[in-house]
């Protein structure tokens, strides 16, 4: 097939380089994102798990409000870890249902809870940043674990799986992996493939050097390092990003390490409702204003490669001048390696066969990303 008439038609040349730009920086980000989650290992811990020796002592914290059906169900998973010195604090926050029942039931059986009440409302500001600093502050250790009312490990050996990421004295911030409980249905389906997505990207991106961001479902930093911070101080007023703003204000590369055991993994129930779930989704978007100018880029650069990507691929469908085999060739390579790279992501979590339905997926989070960004322009500026 001659393509050498390419080279006098520049609308023809302007497509295939936009095309081929788009292609391997897809490339590039399938690669970086989800092959690096399937196939990095974690570095040796000097930690000795197994006997429970050298194992330091550990305070989980998490804040509870009129959820004492979610403590009934949850909290026996944290309070029955298979490790030898740590406490888990619940602060009870202006509980109006069972909650303090609950807790005090939950007292009399395990010696390693404590429990914090809050009765008055005495926080000027919303979110659960004062709750959760004052369950930091009344902690008696060091390194502090967070989770949420609605979360359970998947193994006994959560934390000591967690504890594993603090390899050395420059440790400051461990993130571990939360996997979402969804029910059977599309919404499941989205749901399950829209948190593995967003975890792909912000764990290999720490290992890679460039921490952004963490969950607070499943997030660890020592207390000492937190005050030393300021804590939430600086964004109080902010009643979302408890967790976000402060790992991406206060992780660095030398001082944030990431586990990807099996056992290091939290389940966190799923919002199960589509409304609830984009409300998820809008307060992650929310606090982006308090990112850097270049870790914004980041965020919005695949969805940009992508629709300009397929937009050059319908163009040389159109385009006369273009061979079909062309666009034909750059589909076929994208897909055949997104779903090598998605397949290996997928294993790290434990998923299955999500890779095959993966382009799909990606198109429709694609719009319903840009809806969303569309949505939270208002917030053009955060404070500094």
């Amino acid at each position: 097939m001659d393509f050498a008439h390419l080279l006098t038609d520049t609308y023809a040349i302007v497509l295939l380089a936009v095309g081929a730009a788009a292609f391997v920086y897809l490339a590039l980000s399938y690669g970086l994102t989800f092959l690096r989650m399937g196939i990095v290992k974690e570095a040796d811990s000097k930690t000795d798990t197994a006997s429970g020796g050298g194992l330091p002592s550990v305070s989980v914290v998490l804040v509870a409000q009129n959820n004492a059906d979610m403590l009934r169900q949850h909290i026996p998973g944290l309070l029955e870890q298979d490790y030898p010195n740590y406490e888990v604090v619940v602060v009870d926050y202006e509980s109006k249902d069972d909650t303090e029942f609950v807790l005090q039931l939950c007292e009399e059986n395990f010696p390693n809870l404590k429990r914090v009440k809050i009765s008055e409302n005495v926080n000027f500001f919303h979110g659960k940043k004062y709750p959760l600093a004052i369950g930091i502050k009344s902690a008696k250790n060091d390194i502090i674990v967070l989770t949420d009312v609605d979360c359970e490990p998947e193994s006994e050996n959560w934390l000591r799986s967690v504890v594993k990421g603090y390899k050395s004295a420059a440790t400051k911030i461990v993130l571990a992996p939360t996997r979402l409980d969804a029910k059977p249905g599309l919404l499941g389906i989205l749901e399950r493939y829209d948190n593995r997505v967003y975890h792909c990207q912000f764990m290999s991106a720490a290992t890679l050097g460039h921490v952004y961001t963490g969950l607070g479902s499943n997030l660890s930093y020592r207390r000492s390092f937190f005050f030393e911070n300021d804590g939430f101080i600086r964004h109080y007023l902010e009643p979302y990003g408890d967790d976000d703003i402060f790992v991406n204000r206060n992780g660095r590369k030398g001082n944030t390490e990431v586990v990807l055991n099996p056992d290091s993994m939290m389940k966190k129930d799923a919002p199960g409702t589509f409304a609830l779930w984009s409300y998820m989704r809008r307060q992650r978007v929310m606090t982006r204003c308090y990112y850097s100018f270049i870790q914004r880029i980041r965020i919005v650069m695949r969805p940009l490669a992508l629709a300009l990507f397929y937009a050059a691929c319908v163009l040389m469908f159109l385009e006369p001048m273009v061979p079909w085999v062309l666009p034909v060739a750059l589909l076929v390579l994208k897909l055949l390696w997104q779903e090598v790279c998605v397949w290996y992501g997928q294993r790290r979590f434990l998923l299955k066969n999500f890779h095959w339905a993966s382009p799909l997926f990606e198109l429709y989070f694609m719009v319903a990303d840009t809806i969303l960004a569309i949505i939270t322009l208002h917030r053009k500026r955060c404070n500094p």
